[in-house]
């Protein structure tokens, strides 16, 4: 009887841990958003951002708001090769998520160009005080941009009156125009992690900032931006 009883516990014992491997697991939970919006119509607000310029260009920007997405304004009269040359300034609108952040940060943003380039994920440091207009200058900061070769990771800063700049990190891999791309940039102290599709890569660079402000710029040729989200 005794062995009867064993054998039976056995039994349910081995169900039971079956029963646990078959069962699908749950899930991983998504990380908790900071902050998340789509750019759709309706989808987002603009109080909620803070539009910023160069510093070096006399040229705000703005956004015109599409069904699904938002681009930046560009200049009616100018041609693709034009707005890559001569007239890029005239094309540049950039905002920033209202909220600077601090620590361990991933912002992801679709996107998508019409031509050749060039919208970005941006990382701002420093920025300048309103002017008498109420306009913003990102001083110091990290420019994330797509384009139709690959990934560039530029670095900004503005001193003694005068606008500098340096290609910092790179991936070259060919993109396509008119076609909508995850990009996705991880700050983890200073390290940064970028990702589109399946072309990842990280490097280390002391100059990235331990506070910021994240948003998105639109540049050189009509940019599209669908969504955007900060998570930790």
């Amino acid at each position: 009887m005794v062995g009867a009883t064993r054998r039976l516990l056995a039994v349910a014992v081995a169900c039971s841990m079956w029963a646990a491997v078959a069962a699908d697991p749950a899930p991983p939970a998504d990380p908790p958003a900071v902050y998340a919006c789509t750019f759709a119509e309706g989808g987002w607000d603009r109080a909620d951002w803070i539009l910023a310029s160069r510093p070096d260009w006399d040229h705000e920007g703005n956004w015109i708001q599409r069904p699904e997405y938002i681009e930046n304004e560009v200049p009616a009269d100018a041609t693709e090769d034009e707005m890559v040359s001569k007239r890029a300034k005239e094309t540049y609108t950039s905002m920033l998520y209202k909220e600077r952040l601090e620590g361990d940060v991933t912002i992801r943003s679709k996107m998508a160009f019409a031509h050749r380039m060039a919208p970005s994920i941006v990382l701002t440091s420093e920025l300048g005080p309103a002017d008498d207009k109420g306009r913003r200058t990102h001083l110091g900061h990290f420019e994330i941009v797509l384009f139709d070769e690959g990934i560039n990771v530029w670095r900004h800063e503005f001193k003694d009156g005068r606008a500098r700049w340096e290609k910092r990190a790179y991936a070259r891999f060919r993109l396509e125009k008119d076609t909508e791309y995850e990009l996705s940039v991880t700050k983890k102290g200073k390290l940064l992690i970028v990702a589109v599709g399946e072309h990842p890569f990280a490097y280390h660079d002391e100059l990235l900032p331990d506070t910021f402000w994240a948003g998105i710029t639109g540049a050189e040729g009509v940019n599209r931006f669908y969504d955007f989200a900060l998570t930790r």
